[in-house]
C-alpha cells in the first residue's frame, strides 16, 4: 500500500471494547483522511481478489458524493471504519479531570469512563485502509483533488481498529468487512419519500399530497412500492409510483430544470428552484386532468370509491389507474415533450387506448386468461404505444416481431396508428 507523505498526528478519540474487537472513535478532517486512508486492499494477499473490491468503487459514485461534499450546506456522514497496520499508533487516556474541575456533574464519573477519554497518536508511517466506507473515501479524495475551499476543513468520525497480516489476522479483518458490509441496508424507499430533504422528487411528492387536493387523503396509498393494494377503491396510484412518476417528469421531460437522477437525489435545489419542480409536477397532473377525462373524474370527485372501482379491479379496467400503466403513460409523455409542449404531449397521449382488455395492453400489460396485472413487457407496451402516435424508436418490422412474440401471437399486427 502506498502511503501519503504524512507526520504525526493527534486524534481526539474515545476507547471502546464490543466483543473482542477494541476500537478507537476519533475525529479527523477530510484532508489527513485523504492523505493518510486507503481503501481495502490489503485484507486479501490475492491480487485479483483485492482487485475486485477496487472494481466496486464506481466513479460515478465518487462524483457524486464529491459534488455532496462541496455543495451540501448540511452534509453529513456516517463514521468511517478504518483498519490500522504497523506503525505505532498510541493512546493516551485523559487523567485528573476530577481534580481539575469543580463541577460537581464529574465528581462521580468512574476511572473507566474517564481512561476512555484520550487521544489517539498516529506517526504517519502505519497504513490505514477503510472497511467500511470506500465509497465516501472515494468521495472525499476526488474533493481534496480538486481543490478544497473549506475553512475550516470538515471533521469527521473516524473508527479505528487493528489489523494484523497472518493468516488469522486477514480472515478476521475481512470478517468485519463483510460484516459491516452485509449488515448496512440503504435507506428504504419509503422512508427517502417521508423524510428526505434533499430529493427532490420525494419533496415534491410531499408537497402534491399535503398542498394539492389532487392527492389528499386517501388519493394516494401510503405504500412505498408500485403494488397497488387490490382492496384499495380510493387511491389512483401509491407515493412510490408518484415518486417514480416524478423522477421520470423530473429527468426525461424536456424543460429548463431537467437534470440527472443522482442529482436531484442527492443535491437539494435552490428553494426557487424547488418551487419551479413542484409546479411542473402539478402543471402536469392538472393538465392530465383537463385532457383525459377518466382522470378529471377522479380528481373532480368528492368520494373517489365510484371512479376506481369503475376503472380499476378484476374486470380490468382503465391503464392509468395501475402504478405501471401511469409510469408508461409519463415516459411516452416524456418522450413527446422533445417534439412539442407539455400541453401537447399530453393532448396527443390521449389520442392512446386505455382498456387494459384491449390491444395493445391485453398479453402485454393485462393477462386476459388470470385477470392479472404483467409487468414484463414494458419496453415493447411503450414503443408500441408511441408507433401509434409515429414516434417509436424501433423499426415497424423489429416492432411487430417484438409485438408477437411477447403476446404469444405470431398472427398478430400492430395497432394502428392514431395520428
Amino acid at each position: 500500500m502506498t502511503k501519503g507523505n504524512t507526520g504525526q498526528i493527534a486524534l481526539p478519540a474515545l476507547r471502546g471494547i464490543m466483543g473482542d474487537w477494541v476500537f478507537y472513535s476519533g475525529l479527523m478532517d477530510i484532508v489527513e483522511i485523504s492523505r493518510r486512508v486507503q481503501y481495502a486492499a490489503s485484507i486479501h494477499q490475492n491480487k485479483q481478489l483485492s482487485d475486485m473490491i477496487q472494481r466496486k468503487l464506481k466513479t460515478g459514485r465518487s462524483e457524486q458524493i464529491s459534488k455532496y461534499l462541496k455543495t451540501q450546506p448540511e452534509r453529513f456522514f456516517n463514521s468511517l471504519v478504518v483498519a490500522t497496520y504497523g506503525g505505532d499508533p498510541s493512546w493516551h487516556a485523559l487523567s485528573g479531570i476530577r481534580s481539575r474541575s469543580n463541577k460537581p456533574d464529574l465528581k462521580d464519573v468512574d476511572d473507566d469512563t474517564i481512561g476512555s477519554l484520550g487521544f489517539l497518536i498516529l506517526r504517519g508511517d502505519e497504513e490505514l485502509f477503510a472497511l467500511d466506507g470506500q465509497h465516501r473515501l472515494a468521495g472525499i479524495k476526488k474533493t481534496v483533488k480538486d481543490g478544497l475551499e473549506q475553512d475550516p476543513h470538515d471533521e469527521l468520525s473516524v473508527i479505528f481498529v487493528a489489523h494484523k497480516k497472518t493468516a488469522k489476522g486477514l480472515e478476521r479483518t475481512r470478517r468485519l468487512f463483510t460484516t459491516l458490509n452485509k449488515t448496512a441496508r440503504p435507506v428504504s424507499k419509503g422512508d427517502i419519500i417521508a423524510l428526505d430533504e434533499d430529493d427532490t422528487m420525494a419533496i415534491c411528492v410531499r408537497r402534491l399530497i399535503e398542498k394539492t387536493d389532487m392527492f389528499a387523503g386517501t388519493r394516494i396509498a401510503f405504500v412505498a412500492s408500485n403494488n397497488m393494494p387490490v382492496k384499495n377503491t380510493t387511491s389512483l396510484t401509491t407515493i412510490g409510483n408518484l415518486y417514480d412518476v416524478l423522477t421520470i417528469l423530473f429527468t426525461n421531460s424536456n424543460f429548463d430544470l431537467k437534470q440527472a437522477k443522482a442529482d436531484l437525489q442527492r443535491v437539494r435545489p435552490s428553494d426557487e428552484k424547488l418551487d419551479d419542480y413542484f409546479k411542473y409536477a402539478r402543471r402536469y397532473f392538472t393538465v392530465l386532468g383537463k385532457n383525459f377525462a377518466e382522470l378529471a373524474a377522479f380528481f373532480g370527485a368528492e368520494d373517489t370509491s365510484d371512479v376506481v372501482t369503475e376503472n380499476r379491479g378484476g374486470h380490468g379496467g382503465n391503464a392509468l389507474f395501475r402504478p405501471i400503466g401511469l409510469e408508461i403513460f409519463t415516459r411516452i409523455i416524456a418522450t413527446l415533450t422533445r417534439h412539442m409542449s407539455l400541453q401537447q404531449a399530453i393532448k396527443q397521449a390521449d389520442l392512446l387506448p386505455r382498456d387494459l382488455t384491449d390491444e395493445p395492453f391485453a398479453e402485454l400489460m393485462w393477462d386476459t386468461s388470470t385477470s392479472t396485472i404483467v409487468n414484463s413487457h414494458k419496453v415493447t407496451l411503450r414503443e408500441t404505444l408511441l408507433y401509434m402516435l409515429g414516434r417509436s424508436k424501433y423499426a415497424e418490422k423489429t416492432l411487430l416481431e417484438r409485438y408477437r412474440k411477447e403476446t404469444g401471437n405470431e398472427e398478430a399486427e400492430l395497432p394502428d396508428q392514431v395520428v
